[in-house]
């Protein structure tokens, strides 16, 4: 089966890439508070949403961790 993006594709792409990262321009940008306010929120909701991604899965990890079975709750109780 024939790649969907050979070889060449990929290596242009990271040279590309690195072209970007090596030779950046100025960017005479202005930074409001709000543009501030808004990073804390981006972070406080990734913290936020890892901490329930953790809760949900909580049981899986510990039973990977510690090797024992996950036991499994009665929803009659």
């Amino acid at each position: 089966m024939k790649d969907l993006f050979p070889r060449r594709f990929w290596s242009r792409l990271i040279l590309g890439f690195l072209l970007l990262i090596l030779f950046p321009t100025a960017a005479f940008a202005y930074l409001d508070p709000g543009t501030g306010s808004f990073i804390i929120q981006g972070i406080i909701g990734a913290v936020v949403g890892g901490a329930f991604v953790i809760k949900l899965y909580w049981k899986r990890v510990k039973a990977a961790l510690t090797g024992k079975p996950i036991e499994e709750e009665d929803p009659d109780e």
